[in-house]
């Protein structure tokens, strides 16, 4: 019986031309893809692997979407869709994601998620692949250009997106260079771990095999390699840090092997070498770090971000805490031979991420992002934050407010009397700080007060339960002239959430898969002048518009409700705010309905443009409805009657309809029908008729005798199972 059940599902996969039904991709065959796995064995033979869920969402629109991992159905079998990784979402838009605390009435914002389906970056297009993957890429991207260096094992790739140009520089170990006791063979090559503008030239340093070195490269040249110690690790190091600040060149490398495991922060290049005291951090991991230029040019300071380990180590303390440490950039060292060479300046604060509606505490800083303004006080840090739960916050602080920790609160553990100068505080150009400030600042460098988000909330921008990595920032003019922050945030899954502040909450646009293969995401640059994304992982980068305007569905009502403020409806189209400046926009508050014009509005029954799609009698069929918006509603309806409901309650990829055995009561007209903030949308219309009778009615009287037995065939053993 079960060879039999086998030679009628081999049957059933073939059609007049030889072709499987997964083969010509056509929709609503999954069932087909099922079968040929089988309910508790994935066949070998199989014509195309298939996705499951356990809401049975197969996803079968092989020719514009990757299929997305889902859990498996009871019966334990999960294929994969090895199919086409392209496709373009039509997206609507996302509706308030914002919940107010009756108790405090405070606004937080527990982010929902993305209101579009996954979208699926167009793999070939702006996408520069590395001759080899590269186990330690690192990225660097000037502003306002369209290319992109990346550096890998002993090669530094250059890539420009506009114009396809290409080259490549080879940075072997110098003179024979190997360590002395590798701990690995990786550590007997040379990594590019830095790549920078410094001055009119490129600065490229790597591990050499345990001797770090650098290079200036001009003109595609490279010259002669200089002495990388402080610039780039002895080998592969996540936790280091490089900043460049012409001609000042600061860093967390050690300079030697044996300088043991305390990190430093110094200064290595520029105006003389300065280091921390190997007792103002415990055991610290680096995240960022930026300077800041104040109104007198002896007060500019050096602001960095880190986590270290909590001197408090009782059970009910979290295990890091998360800092920001100043040090004033014109730091001459101290007066005495034990102080020359260090910092006098340093001093630390804690960052606080609380959620006080459920007191649930982010302690664990991820990354940062900084967005200047004209006014150093107005700069932002956007701290992205992680708790032991694996969910994320988003905490936004001023530069102000750090400021004002550091120069007005105590030092912790210290009750004596304040010197003249302050610890922390500046001295004017050709000075040093005093010896006994110093001393003091020293031996008690963290401030008591600690630094809080911005006012009047003093809590997270938002909290949700993704994994995210990193942040970036970007501001936006619309079209009514008002300023939009827009967020990035790449997932531990290798995609990115697009989440933009608005006047009623946050609201998360959409979800970018970067990469079809899910790689982890390597780096993520923003473009503020150009409007570009550059995302890398370990095999290739890809630039990517921040106006993506084509993958909302092209009419007025799916333009406006995306409330995307890169884009608005003009002349018929969903456009972008860089081309043309007079789009409509639904930004605010008001009602929608009132900026589309009636005939912009499409019928959502109307029974035009249906796909005629022939089903044998007594098979299984999917109907496959495509979930562009998670905060619509869907309904499929037969002969306009309402068969099946999918809502937001439980987000899906699809919204599918099963009919497990075609009968003469399942032809008809099937439209999905959309409806979100009162618009109505019909995104799938398909009308089932009978394969039997259609081909007759089409004139296939000349189908083969082998065609028709097949055919008869197949029905009779149907019934028989039936």
């Amino acid at each position: 019986m079960e060879q039999l059940r086998w030679l009628l599902l081999s049957m059933q996969h073939t059609s007049s031309n030889g072709l499987t039904r997964c083969q010509q991709k056509r929709r609503g065959f999954i069932t087909d893809c099922l079968d040929a796995c089988g309910p508790d064995i994935l066949s070998e033979d199989a014509p195309l692997q298939c996705c499951c869920s356990s809401s049975w969402g197969f996803s079968a629109d092989f020719e514009e979407r990757s299929c997305l991992s889902r859990p498996c159905p009871a019966h334990g079998v999960c294929c994969s869709l090895a199919a086409s990784s392209r496709w373009q979402s039509s997206a609507v838009s996302c509706s308030r994601c914002a919940w107010h605390s009756a108790a405090s009435d405070v606004l937080l914002r527990s982010l929902c998620p993305p209101r579009c389906a996954r979208v699926v970056v167009q793999a070939g297009e702006r996408v520069c692949t590395f001759p080899r993957n590269e186990k330690y890429p690192v990225f660097y991207h000037e502003t306002n250009s369209s290319s992109i260096y990346v550096g890998g094992e002993g090669m530094l790739y250059y890539y420009n997106f506009a114009t396809s140009e290409t080259y490549s520089v080879e940075f072997p170990v110098e003179n024979g260079a190997q360590c002395l006791k590798p701990g690995s063979p990786e550590d007997n090559k040379n990594f590019i771990t830095l790549i920078a503008k410094h001055g009119n030239k490129m600065l490229v340093c790597g591990t050499g095999a345990c001797n770090p070195t650098c290079w200036h490269l001009a003109e595609k040249e490279k010259e002669s390699p200089q002495d990388g110690r402080g610039l780039a690790p002895f080998t592969p190091d996540t936790n280091s840090l490089v900043i460049v600040d012409y001609p000042n060149i600061y860093s967390t490398i050690k300079k030697s092997q044996q300088n043991g495991k305390i990190p430093r922060f110094r200064r290595v290049k520029g105006d003389g070498e300065l280091y921390t005291s190997d007792t103002v951090m415990q055991n610290p991991q680096f995240v960022k770090a930026t300077t800041l230029r104040h109104e007198e040019p002896y007060q500019d300071k050096i602001y960095y971000f880190f986590r270290e380990d909590n001197p408090d180590k009782s059970p009910e303390a979290p295990r890091n805490i998360s800092r920001v440490a100043q040090l004033c950039k014109e730091d001459k060292g101290g007066t005495s031979s034990l102080s020359a060479s260090k910092w006098t300046t340093f001093l630390k604060a804690s960052l606080i991420c609380v959620d006080p509606a459920t007191k649930g505490n982010f302690n664990w800083l991820q990354d940062v992002f900084f967005v200047p303004a004209s006014n150093w006080r107005d700069s932002k840090v956007y701290g992205l934050f992680t708790n032991t739960w694996g969910s994320s916050a988003v905490c936004v602080y001023s530069f102000g407010d750090i400021d004002n920790v550091f120069r007005t609160s105590k030092l912790k553990g210290y009750n004596g009397p304040n010197p003249e100068i302050k610890p922390g505080q500046c001295v004017p150009s050709g000075q040093h700080t005093p010896s006994e400030t110093f001393k003091i600042a020293d031996s008690h460098p963290e401030v008591e007060d600690r630094v809080e988000p911005l006012a009047p909330t003093r809590s997270p921008l938002f909290h949700n339960k993704h994994r995210y990595q990193k942040i970036g920032v970007h501001e936006v003019s619309a079209s009514d002239g008002r300023q939009y922050t827009v967020l990035y945030l790449a997932t531990d899954k290798g995609s990115i959430h697009k989440v933009v502040e608005l006047p009623g909450g946050v609201h998360n646009i959409m979800e970018l898969q970067v990469f079809s293969k899910k790689d982890p995401i390597q780096s993520m640059i923003l473009d503020h002048e150009r409007a570009m994304l550059y995302v890398g992982s370990t095999s290739k980068v890809v630039e990517i518009p921040m106006d993506m305007c084509g993958v909302y569905r092209n009419n007025c009502e799916s333009c406006l409700l995306a409330r995307d403020p890169y884009c608005g409806w003009a002349a018929g189209s969903c456009q972008s705010i860089y081309h043309n400046r007079e789009v409509r926009q639904n930004l605010n508050l008001e009602l929608w309905q009132g900026k589309c014009q009636k005939g912009e509005v499409k019928e959502a029954h109307s029974y035009q443009n249906v796909t005629v799609v022939p089903v044998v009698p007594f098979s299984r069929y999917y109907l496959n409805c495509p979930v562009e918006s998670h905060y619509a509603t869907y309904n499929w309806y037969h002969n306009d009657t309402l068969i099946k409901t999918c809502n937001n309650t439980h987000p899906q990829p699809d919204c599918f309809y099963f009919i497990q055995n075609v009968s003469h009561t399942h032809y008809g007209h099937y439209i999905c029908v959309s409806e979100e903030d009162g618009f109505r949308q019909a995104l799938v219309k398909e009308h089932l008729v009978n394969q039997l009778r259609f081909m007759s009615q089409k004139g296939q009287a000349t189908m083969t005798l082998a065609s028709w037995l097949q055919l008869l065939l197949m029905v009779v053993l149907v019934e028989l199972f039936h």
